[in-house]
């Protein structure tokens, strides 16, 4: 994984559909998600494949967008996850879900072991949940119960 900060707090892996709507949609809760990884609250894990499609999704479908990504990459406190780092798991649990598109977010959260993993598909939420290798390590939630995990904590 590549660093750009050396003090880490608590990981969230967050897919395509977190970063697209926390970049274009500035009063949602995946904005404030967002903006805690800015406020260095939160590390963000980014999966080099979630880049790769939250790119292709701005320049497609709201052109413009795309330099937005590399300022807030630039701005926030990350770690990109090269597909190497976790391409071993995703035949191991090509089965796991339900979605073939979701197989490189399960198997990035497996390999990083993140706090938390964020995602606003609920299919892909519910077959996380039933993965104990995810569960073990990782808490799986939607943006609206990551924000209330994360403020009430002290």
């Amino acid at each position: 994984m590549k660093k750009n900060t050396a003090k880490l707090t608590r990981t969230v892996l967050i897919d395509t559909n977190i970063l697209v709507s926390g970049l274009v949609f500035t009063s949602g809760n995946e904005h404030k998600i967002l903006q805690l990884a800015e406020d260095k609250v939160i590390t963000l894990l980014l999966p080099e494949v979630v880049l790769k499609e939250a790119r292709t999704v701005l320049s497609h479908r709201f052109a413009g967008y795309e330099v937005l990504l590399d300022i807030f990459i630039q701005r926030t406190q990350h770690l990109i996850v090269p597909i190497s780092e976790f391409e071993g798991e995703i035949d191991l649990h090509r089965e796991s879900v339900r979605d073939p598109k979701d197989i490189a977010v399960l198997a990035a959260t497996i390999a990083t072991k993140p706090d938390f993993i964020v995602t606003g598909d609920k299919t892909l939420r519910q077959d996380m949940q039933c993965s104990r290798e995810v569960t073990a390590h990782t808490v799986v939630c939607s943006s609206s119960e990551l924000l209330k995990a994360i403020l009430r904590r002290p």
